[in-house]
């Protein structure tokens, strides 16, 4: 290793089991997001929701789509969340690895395009790592179709448009959001991380405990940005490869685990971490993953040589289970074996001491076998009888069982790569992508207080004739997240409204309380999930009036469908508590932004009365609050 590690390496070849594991992780955490907004599936993607299609499709661009557009049912919406589950299902196990991908971002192209106001920097990230893995032999290690390859490439490393592609995406993450965060308190102060983890709406867990130590949040304040711009460069680097890309990854690692107790910005630092893990260098990789040892007792499986099913099996077996010395038969071609597998009905499995294992034994035996997962030999032997009765309503229909691997598992006999078009078209998009992001950087005379030599009017642009293509397939990215600085306007929501029977309560989320000023004590009571915080804060802004609308008009629907006679809401008032983060040492301002006043029964009906009265005992009680428009 000592001496890999001093010799020039291509920054941008990577390891096959790197991107098998981006794969798994991003099927896994496409399950997560789907989970997290199905329960809110009629809310968000139906015409009976906060955002109906024809909303949807004005606020998109002329060059964006969606599958989610063809109807307007929750019924629709759910069958495409499902396909979307089963496809990145396919994608984590390897079935169909290319399709599935390509399906996969199709989908989860649509969803983002149907409702972008929930959308946040993770689910771009996502979105593009699933792009470019569209690309990359990723299934072909850690996956089913990788059973079925008949002559599999023992070399883990790959090289391709695809990996630099790759490479370019996930570092360009860090290295132009440091570009982008100019504000005095990155450059001058070091208070960027105050700042960011008094920010209530996304602080939580260790925040509180530290983010007043200025000893601390300055110094870290500055090696976070350092990080951000200088480890890209570091891991691109030939010389020195393996340390310095490794170095970078774990130091990326270790931001993103910080996030994670620090900060509630959903999926993103998992998807993050997930990325950082598919550039991981090959002799590391193989220090971390050192080769499955073989076993040392000869398996014999032999199957039913007019089962291609049965046949299939026992490869999948063998690969999942990291059995090499094991030997698959068809059990015709063995005069003592055949007319044993006709009477029994049932696969035939030896030993290396002659024993002969059928039907459900022959698979515990075969499990516990495997030094991977001998475990599940020993829970699978606990089924007992029931097991043979699984085993035969298999082979009662293994004919249809067939015809299904015959789609999802066909033989191949090298696994296949991107061809020379699609390797030129990689090639093409990483050029523009990259262009795209030099281009989203405004500031350039000044990186961090240091002088470039280039003008304050010197900016990058775009390269505008690849906008229509940017915009269909979404691959439009700007890394801003906490620049130029990080949000100091904090808050949260108040939503008073008034019952038939005259009641003044606070409706929340679909919740009646008693009315009071005071911040929710747990996030939750805020807010159900990030979904809901990306798309009640984006009502704030003034250009979201027909947004509130829509939100009023779906919070009168759905209340009183649930509540009956003097529970119904007449009408209430949304207001926003704005708290502006102040310096260290300075006690925050706070005031009230009413954002909209909505009757339910005739939205143009603007009865300032019916509510406002019953909160003006509230204001005038609390001198620290100013209602203002």
């Amino acid at each position: 290793m000592r001496a890999s590690f001093f010799k020039l390496n291509n920054p941008f070849t990577l390891d096959l089991r790197a991107l098998a594991l981006l794969r798994v992780g991003l099927g896994a955490l496409l399950l997560a997001d789907l989970a997290i907004r199905a329960p809110d599936l009629a809310i968000w993607l139906s015409d009976n929701g906060v955002f109906p299609r024809s909303a949807s499709i004005e606020f998109n661009s002329d060059w964006r789509w969606s599958l989610y557009w063809l109807n307007g049912e929750p019924l629709w919406a759910g069958f495409l969340m499902a396909m979307a589950a089963g496809f990145a299902t396919m994608l984590m196990f390897g079935v169909r690895t290319r399709s599935a991908s390509i399906v996969s971002f199709i989908l989860l192209l649509s969803l983002h395009n149907r409702n972008p106001l929930l959308l946040q920097g993770g689910d771009n990230l996502l979105l593009l790592l699933l792009f470019w893995g569209c690309f990359l032999p990723w299934g072909e290690r850690l996956s089913i179709d990788a059973s079925m390859v008949r002559e599999p490439r023992r070399d883990n490393r790959y090289l391709s448009a695809g990996s630099v592609a790759l490479v370019l995406q996930v570092l360009s993450v860090y290295f132009f959001s440091a570009l982008l965060k100019t504000g005095d308190e990155w450059v001058k102060d070091g208070t960027a991380i105050y700042y960011a983890l008094h920010n209530e709406q996304v602080a939580f867990g260790l925040a509180q405990y530290w983010r007043d130590l200025h000893w601390l949040t300055q110094p870290l304040t500055q090696y976070v940005w350092w990080l951000e711009l200088v480890a890209p460069l570091l891991a691109l680097s030939p010389l020195f490869f393996i340390g310095f890309r490794t170095f970078a990854v774990l130091a990326f690692i270790c931001l993103e685990i910080g996030f994670i107790f620090n900060l509630r910005i959903g999926l993103f630092p998992y998807v993050s971490i997930i990325s950082l893990v598919a550039i991981m260098p090959t002799v590391v990789l193989d220090r971390l993953w050192p080769k499955q040892k073989g076993n040392k007792a000869v398996i014999q499986m032999y199957f039913d040589k007019h089962c291609f099913f049965c046949e299939k099996t026992c490869y999948l077996l063998k690969y999942a289970l990291g059995l090499p010395n094991a030997t698959i038969q068809a059990a015709q071609d063995d005069a003592q074996i055949g007319p044993i597998l006709e009477r029994e009905n049932s696969w035939v499995v030896i030993d290396e001491h002659g024993r002969q294992w059928l039907r459900w034994a022959a698979l515990v035996y075969v499990l516990r076998c495997s030094r991977r997962f001998g475990w599940l030999g020993k829970l699978f032997e606990r089924v007992g009888q029931r097991g043979d009765v699984a085993y035969n309503w298999i082979g009662d229909h293994r004919q249809q069982f067939g015809q299904l691997t015959a789609i999802l598992m066909p033989w191949r006999q090298t696994y296949p790569r991107a061809g020379i078009s699609m390797s030129l078209i990689a090639g093409a998009l990483a050029v523009l992508v990259l262009w795209h992001n030099i281009a989203s950087i405004d500031k350039w005379d000044r990186i961090h207080g240091m002088d470039t030599g280039l003008g304050p009017d010197f900016q990058v642009s775009p390269p505008s004739i690849a906008d229509p293509l940017y915009s269909w397939l979404r691959l439009n990215q700007r890394w801003n997240m906490f620049a130029p600085w990080p949000q100091k306007n904090d808050g949260w929501f108040l939503m008073p409204g008034v019952l038939k029977g005259g009641d003044l309560v606070e409706i929340g989320f679909m919740a009646p309380n008693e009315f009071s000023f005071e911040r929710p004590m747990l996030s939750g009571v805020q807010y159900q999930n990030y979904r809901w915080r990306k798309y009640l804060t984006r009502l704030q802004s003034k250009q979201s009036s027909t947004h509130r609308l829509r939100y009023g008009s779906w919070l009168c629907r759905t209340w009183n469908a649930e509540y009956q006679a003097s529970e119904q809401l007449e009408a209430f008032n949304l207001y926003w508590v704005k708290k502006h983060t102040e310096p260290p040492g300075h006690q925050p301002e706070i005031n009230v932004e009413l954002l909209m006043e909505y009757h339910c029964r005739d939205a143009k009906l603007v009865d300032e009365k019916i509510v406002k009265e019953k909160l003006v005992e509230f204001v005038k009680a609390s001198a620290e609050f100013k209602v203002y428009r």
